[in-house]
């Protein structure tokens, strides 16, 4: 059955570790929806975070040959009830749209959102929440032709379970 899996590698920071992994979601035919690199609660190692519907068969195969590059420490494969995910997104709201109704102050305090920046021709808005939070609140402003541009950070994750021992053991 296809689902969403999170993979989350811990690699050395290496050039061209990013383009290795990716070549292998490539090979696969596996679209990724997100992709998310930054550095580890250890310094000089990165943490991949790569979301993507699979089935469990194929996402374990790839998983597989993940670590099989150098490069890589750890990696695991998870289901998003597995991890605590969360996701920002900025939408960007015409300015005249903004002052003329009163109803973009109501979505924006109904949805838990903040204005991070106001100026004569636009407002931008921040949402941080789960993907289906941010993909609702996205569906309402275009439904209203208040929205003018959107983009998200894609899953921002931590571990459940304390992970930063199981990582350190394996340096």
């Amino acid at each position: 059955m296809v689902k969403e899996y999170i993979v989350i590698a811990f690699t050395e920071n290496q050039i061209g570790v990013l383009n290795r992994i990716t070549a292998l979601y490539l090979r696969r035919k596996i679209n990724i929806e997100s992709l998310k690199v930054s550095e580890s609660s250890i310094r000089g190692i990165s943490m991949f975070v790569i979301s993507a519907f699979t089935t469990e068969e194929v996402i374990d195969k790839l998983v597989q040959q993940l670590r099989n590059i150098i490069e890589v420490i750890q990696v695991e494969y998870y289901s998003n009830d597995e991890l605590i995910t969360q996701e920002i997104a900025l939408y960007k709201i015409t300015s005249k749209i903004f002052r003329e109704s009163g109803t973009v102050d109501m979505i924006i305090r109904e949805w838990g959102a903040r204005i991070i920046e106001m100026n004569p021709s636009f407002v931008v808005v921040e949402k941080t929440g789960a993907r289906e939070e941010i993909e609702n609140l996205r569906t309402e402003l275009e439904e209203r032709h208040l929205l003018t541009e959107f983009t998200r950070s894609g899953s921002v994750v931590l571990h459940r379970e304390p992970f930063a021992d199981k990582l350190a053991d394996k340096l």
